[in-house]
């Protein structure tokens, strides 16, 4: 039996419940970077591994040889008897089963059984004793999730996120925390009103509201967040590019550049002092919807859109509605 799930901790928390099978980490940031359409699985790793690595996430060695490993696996896992998708109910999840489910939708006949869980709850934290109960209460992967899984797959690979907005309109009950994930996701458009996502509002909003050491300023916009999805690596780039733009709208205290708080040990004693404010134009787009692309010529990816001035979708998240 094979259990795929979200990263290490799940796998360590199926261990500890003493669930037997292999095990394999689906661990890829899909909602950050460029996730293009027409590539296979293998060319699409290679440029998720050179994103990786141009974030200085990784090693090039390490970031290929990751998913060379996961794939490999992958196309070996029919086989197994069995294969058991595990899914939390964040939109980190959600991307994966959209891609997970593509792939086995392409090879139908190939694997002998497929079955799914669909957790309300972070599968690496979730209560280890609860775990069995959810194992025991597995389902088999239906028709209808294989081909919506292809469908929301498809339409993330698109190059415009029409295709997403169609799909979070229809019914997606089959894969039960589609719907709102897609809807997070959208949220990380630029916003129509200041060109702002989400988060990047969320950074601003705390730090205008007395959050000024940037060691806490990951916690404090978590908190705002009714479901978890984003890690410390993704969030940390987005506080580099309001910091780091060519007129940012934060701004580090100090003589010291700004820099990403290193793993080991966290944080350390140096990035501990470091505070952090709005500069002029953060307020005037905080305050008076100033338009941050009209000061900064972004340039960056959500799946298959790549986002840029001749392609400057936004979302309205007033109307749930797109524009360009």
């Amino acid at each position: 039996m094979l259990h795929i799930v979200n990263g290490d901790c799940a796998i360590e928390a199926l261990k500890d419940s003493e669930i037997e099978g292999d095990y394999l980490s689906w661990l890829d940031v899909l909602h950050d970077g460029p996730v293009p359409g027409g590539l296979s699985l293998e060319e699409l790793s290679e440029v998720r591994a050179q994103f990786i690595v141009d974030c200085n996430w990784s090693t090039q060695k390490k970031a290929k040889d990751a998913f060379k490993k996961r794939d490999l696996v992958f196309r070996e896992c029919h086989k197994y008897d069995e294969v058991v998708l595990w899914n939390s109910f964040e939109l980190f999840d959600q991307l994966h089963i959209l891609q997970l489910l593509d792939g086995f939708a392409q090879r139908r006949v190939k694997f002998k059984c497929l079955s799914i869980i669909f957790i309300d709850d972070y599968l690496g934290r979730i209560c280890i004793n609860s775990l069995p109960r959810w194992f025991k209460n597995r389902e088999p992967v239906t028709e209808k999730q294989l081909d919506l899984g292809q469908l929301g797959w498809r339409a993330f690979l698109a190059q415009t996120p029409e295709l997403m907005f169609e799909l979070w309109q229809q019914d997606s009950s089959a894969i039960p925390f589609l719907q709102s994930g897609l809807l997070r996701l959208f949220e990380e458009f630029p916003a129509a009103e200041n060109g702002l996502s989400r988060t990047e509002n969320c950074i601003l909003e705390q730090v205008r509201g007395g959050v000024s050491q940037l060691v806490c300023l990951f916690s404090a916009v978590q908190a705002n967040e009714p479901i978890h999805f984003m890690g410390d690596w993704s969030f940390w780039k987005r506080v580099r590019g309001l910091v780091e733009a060519p007129q940012p709208l934060l701004k580090v205290e100090g003589d010291i550049p700004f820099y990403e708080p290193p793993k080991i040990p966290y944080p350390d004693p140096v990035f501990r002092n470091f505070e952090v404010a709005l500069t002029d134009l953060g307020i005037d787009v905080l305050d008076n919807g100033v338009d941050w692309h009209a000061h900064n010529q972004r340039n960056f990816w959500i799946g298959g859109v790549h986002l840029h001035s001749a392609n400057d979708w936004r979302w309205n998240a007033e109307n749930l509605i797109f524009s360009k």
